[in-house]
């Protein structure tokens, strides 16, 4: 089996390649320092097409394949941890969420602006008391006529401070034995009337990138925004999880190529002893 890159994967790689280590990396310890991502990043990431690298054309996107991805997580990190972090929540966890689980007009409204970068979303999972353990998540969506009523608060949330929606997992059928089957999914809008959010800042990294927290105080949000069917919301978190960690690893070779780099580098360059 040839598992060569194509010369496709190439010229994208070379792309995201020369984005990272001309207009990234130089300003990334400052951006460190400022405990903030640079605003016109995320903007520029759109401009090249890389917030809907892998998406499919006809949802705005440029219709590149999953090693495409990869390889642009890996160039990414290989400059700055937290624009990979952005492009794993981004895309990995919710646009490729959206395009296999989301109603043609839910693809429409939601992902294509995403995939044109727009629109920049993030993922609503971890909770403080719960973490990732969905049989301790606290928040909740109660059915009420054409809407849920949704209360609850999310932690440690990427692009917190920065995104236009949330995918968030909630308790709709408490009534459910089992933990798995009482949750749902749903697309919330940032600007819904009881949605409050903000930066948790001296993390010990991750300090270019948002992260923070996102509250829902008695938010409704119509039933057309729920993502799949009731009761439905374990799958579709762990299938998100699933092409998250595709994109956390790629990137982590990304890391580990800048670090093995930035050693020979040090080591052909380092005197001691006169030497």
């Amino acid at each position: 089996m040839d598992f060569s890159l194509s010369d496709e994967h190439l010229r994208a790689q070379q792309m995201v390649r020369t984005f990272a280590q001309r207009e990234v990396a130089p300003i990334i310890k400052e951006a460190d320092r400022n405990q903030s991502m640079p605003p016109h990043l995320l903007p520029r990431m759109a401009e090249l097409g890389i917030l809907g690298i892998c998406i499919p054309e006809c949802y705005g996107g440029q219709g590149f394949d999953y090693i495409t991805l990869g390889l642009t997580c890996e160039e990414l990190e290989a400059a700055d941890t937290s624009l990979r972090t952005a492009m794993s929540v981004h895309v990995g966890l919710n646009s490729l969420t959206l395009l296999q689980w989301g109603s043609e007009t839910q693809k429409q409204r939601f992902l294509a602006p995403q995939a044109r970068g727009e629109k920049v979303a993030m993922f609503g999972l971890t909770e403080a008391g719960a973490g990732s353990d969905v049989a301790a998540m606290a928040s909740t969506a109660r059915r009420d006529g054409a809407e849920y009523v949704v209360n609850g608060e999310k932690m440690w949330i990427s692009l917190a401070s920065l995104a236009h929606h949330i995918l968030w997992f909630a308790r709709t059928n408490p009534e459910r034995s089992d933990p798995h089957e009482q949750l749902s999914a749903f697309i919330i809008e940032t600007d819904r009337p009881g949605v409050t959010r903000g930066d948790i800042h001296g993390k010990l990294g991750l300090r270019a990138g948002s992260t923070g927290w996102v509250h829902c105080q008695d938010v409704r949000v119509p039933a057309e925004n729920r993502l799949g069917e009731e009761g439905e919301g374990f799958r579709i978190a762990m299938s998100a999880l699933d092409n998250g960690r595709y994109t956390v690893a790629a990137g982590a070779t990304g890391l580990i190529r800048a670090a093995l780099e930035a050693s020979v580098k040090y080591a052909k360059e380092r005197k001691t002893f006169g030497r």
